[in-house]
């Protein structure tokens, strides 16, 4: 990765980047936290133990596989258990993972295994009309890097991902400033770009946007949106939850419908939306059932909110709104728990991070001056 030296040695004289790597945190081992539930999905509940131990079994048998740290590895995965564990295991063992978004198909896939080099794509049986064992094959047909195809479910020819099991062994330690996952850029332009993330750059996201978002071991968080997906993913969503030794809540959709309900049984504290969907929850929530009052935080990002639907938020959900703008690359900005209405409404915050540096250019060029365009 070239850091510019003098970014990386103010990284590191002030605390943003650590030894820290991805995938093991003190919070979620700690006795208090072990028996307490880490995830809770269509399938079931798991504490942190269950996961701990499940992500350690699953890293051997990447290993075992012939799977070696710095192969890429294409992960596109249900919101399921098995997502959240395949990540801790490739995050343990230095193994890449890639990951590729739901509605992706064929051509998208073949293009970040070509990109990638990726030795290995992780995929689901099926989903709606996709049989993705058939997308496999012609992946595998058209690309010369990948040897193996790892399936959750009924994994026809391949490899069922619930065989890739065996018991711990002594891991590698990554270095804390290797790639630990490739991201994908969100233009909407041309194929997507893979952006490389490093263990301390995005343990320092985790940390922080869980810091600023008041997310700890009380904290349930509800993945509405793709874990896939840099804002479930990180944003602190469901890692950054997890590293607090929180708990959380997977969605089967992003529907009223299918999320009130787990607010309810689940008492979630945060979750996070993109602005079309708002305006279906504030409506719902004026004839549902369900009891709300455990929310305290609804995110907002990925495109502008309407201001008048920022409005009714805390009147209609009973919580705070907190809006987001973000970018896979690392700049993010969020707009503050404890900010006036005024800003909450009517911005997307301003930067995490006291060392993100943000330039605003007018259209010749030069720099934009205070309430210029």
């Amino acid at each position: 990765m070239p850091w510019p030296e003098s970014a990386v040695r103010t990284y590191r004289e002030e605390g943003y980047w650590t030894t820290e790597v991805l995938g093991v945190w003190p919070a979620a081992r700690a006795p208090e936290a072990r028996a307490r539930t880490a995830l809770v999905t269509r399938a079931g509940v798991l504490t942190h133990e269950e996961v701990d131990r499940a992500a350690d079994r699953m890293a051997a048998g990447l290993l075992g596989a012939g799977l070696a740290p710095g192969d890429r590895v294409v992960v596109q995965l249900l919101d399921e258990a098995e997502l959240v564990v395949l990540s801790l295991a490739l995050f343990r063992t230095g193994i890449l993972p890639v990951y590729a978004l739901p509605a992706h198909r064929s051509a998208e896939i073949t293009h970040l295994v070509s990109t990638a080099g990726a030795a290995a794509y992780v995929c689901p049986e099926r989903v709606l009309d996709c049989d993705f064992r058939l997308l496999a094959q012609e992946v595998l047909d058209r690309t010369d890097s990948l040897r193996q195809v790892f399936v959750a479910g009924d994994p026809g020819p391949f490899t069922a991902l619930s065989s890739v099991d065996a018991e711990p062994v002594a891991l590698p330690a990554p270095d804390p400033e290797d790639v630990a996952l490739f991201l994908l850029s969100g233009g909407t332009s041309g194929p997507p770009k893979l952006i490389p993330r490093t263990h301390a750059d995005y343990a320092y996201q985790l940390r922080e946007t869980a810091r600023l978002c008041g997310v700890g071991p009380d904290s349930v968080y509800l993945a509405a949106l793709p874990v896939e997906h840099n804002f479930a993913l990180g944003c602190p969503g469901v890692l950054g939850t997890l590293r607090a030794g929180g708990t959380a809540v997977i969605a089967p959709a992003p529907t009223a419908d299918a999320c009130f309900p787990l607010i309810e049984r689940a008492r979630v504290t945060i979750t996070s939306l993109v602005p079309p969907l708002v305006p279906l929850w504030l409506d719902a929530a004026e004839w549902t059932d369900h009891d709300l009052s455990s929310l305290e935080v609804l995110q907002v990002g990925g495109a502008r909110l309407d201001p008048d639907t920022a409005r009714q938020v805390p009147k209609a959900l009973g919580c705070t709104l907190q809006q987001v703008y973000g970018m896979a690359e690392g700049l993010l900005n969020f707009t503050r728990l404890d900010d006036p209405e005024d800003v909450i409404v009517h911005t997307q915050g301003r930067p995490l991070s006291p060392a993100d540096e943000v330039r605003v250019i007018r259209e010749d060029g030069a720099e934009a001056g205070p309430g210029e365009v």
